[in-house]
């Protein structure tokens, strides 16, 4: 049983303590309980995706699209003629999407950067205040299906492939509060990744004051790690058991690593200090492995090198951020909303582009194929998009911080 007291957002004396310990060069790993090899770490990752803060600060120009009016005009062109077809909206696609050569080919580069770049971009330019919430919709979806084609299940049953991102925990009684995830809430997100291949958030609406998302390089991550601290990189690639606080003989505990390693060298993190701390209510079971001093300190050092070098996406209300998930964590400012509305209001997509051929490594393997692949008896995909925020539609998505 781990010593150090455990919580989803690190104290900041614990934190503190744990940062001293890391620059003065303390081992982090005084034990691994169980571990399981996941095969062979690299030495480092040489890539454009492994980024330090001064690094990004740089080449943030490279992760901006603005849409310029002719763009607009053209997104809203193909809504309508799109609209006037009726077609569903899981057969969008950029045959019945239609848009410019010139603009498919800015959001063809978005789909590189985020694979092959610095992991993200914002594209920038709607006004989501002009349209209805179907054509938000369409137009995010038509957007998206440029960059990255092929869309995840979000939800526990595996059927919703939209989600909406509210403070869901202000609407509810204390009792209900407790019980949502973190991202439903308006306190801040720690570090984490979505499990997903693109993560897509389009922001609807904004806080009045705080809810800044911030990205940091993975892959920054395990070089710094690699060079100074190769064992926390073992204890995120051993097999964690995670809590999926729900009723175990539908969504039992999933038992995967944080870090994924395939025998080729190739990387990518599945990773969220949720399942293992538990979020006010949402505790860890006790019938569950007790988490180690090696984990906590392991979870503690991702937060301080991501907080390190994290930098603020430079977005705004009616911009879209696509992030690379599997190279890229994101976290979250706390925020405050005005007026009795839920103000901060975001589209979430798990989006993944096919022809970009990304491998994954084998042990991420039965994840993805839970998020991408069918969802029906006979082998095909049945899809559910939810227009507008419907209370309590936040307690069945799968991941939430």
């Amino acid at each position: 049983m781990a010593a150090t007291p455990l919580s989803y957002y690190p104290a900041e004396d614990q934190l503190a303590a744990r940062i001293k310990s890391f620059e003065s060069g303390a081992s982090l790993a005084a034990e691994r309980v169980g571990s399981k090899e996941n095969g062979k770490l690299p030495r480092s990752l040489d890539s454009p995706l492994a980024w330090s803060r001064q690094d990004i600060e740089k080449d943030m120009h490279q992760c901006v699209l603005k849409l310029s009016a002719a763009d607009i005009t053209s997104l809203e062109t193909a809504a309508k003629a799109f609209e006037d077809q009726s077609i569903p909206l899981s057969d969008i696609s950029t045959d019945n999407f239609v848009l410019p050569q010139e603009l498919k080919e800015s959001l063809r580069k978005v789909s590189d950067q985020c694979y092959y770049g610095r992991g993200f971009t914002v594209v920038q330019g709607l006004e989501p205040d002009k349209y209805s919430p179907e054509w938000n919709v369409i137009l995010y979806a038509g957007i998206a299906t440029h960059v990255a084609p092929q869309h995840g299940l979000l939800d526990k049953s595996r059927r919703k492939v939209l989600c909406h991102v509210v403070n869901a925990a202000s609407k509810a009684s204390p009792n209900e509060a407790a019980q949502k995830s973190p991202g439903f809430t308006n306190g801040p997100l720690a570090f984490h990744t979505d499990n997903c291949e693109i993560l897509a958030l389009y922001a609807l609406d904004v806080a009045t004051t705080g809810g800044q998302t911030f990205v940091s390089s993975s892959y920054q991550l395990f070089n710094e790690l690699a060079q100074s601290r190769p064992e926390v990189l073992q204890t995120l690639s051993d097999y964690w058991v995670l809590d999926t606080f729900k009723d175990y003989s539908q969504f039992p505990p999933v038992t995967r690593p944080m870090l994924h390693v395939s025998d080729t060298g190739d990387v990518m993190f599945t990773y969220s200090r949720f399942p293992m701390a538990g979020f006010k209510g949402k505790q860890r079971s006790s019938s569950l492995a007790p988490v180690s001093e090696a984990q906590i300190a392991a979870m503690d050092a991702v937060q301080y090198i991501m907080a390190k070098n994290a930098v603020p996406l430079p977005w705004k209300k009616g911009d879209i951020a696509f992030i690379n998930d599997m190279a890229i964590m994101h976290a979250r400012s706390s925020f405050t909303e005005s007026g009795e509305g839920l103000q901060r209001h975001l589209l979430k997509f798990y989006l993944r582009d096919p022809a970009q051929n990304w491998k994954i490594p084998e042990s991420a393997q039965k994840q993805w194929d839970k998020i991408y692949g069918p969802n029906t008896p006979e082998g095909g995909r049945e899809e559910e998009w939810c227009i507008k925020y419907e209370a309590g539609e936040e307690n069945e998505w799968e991941s939430n911080g």
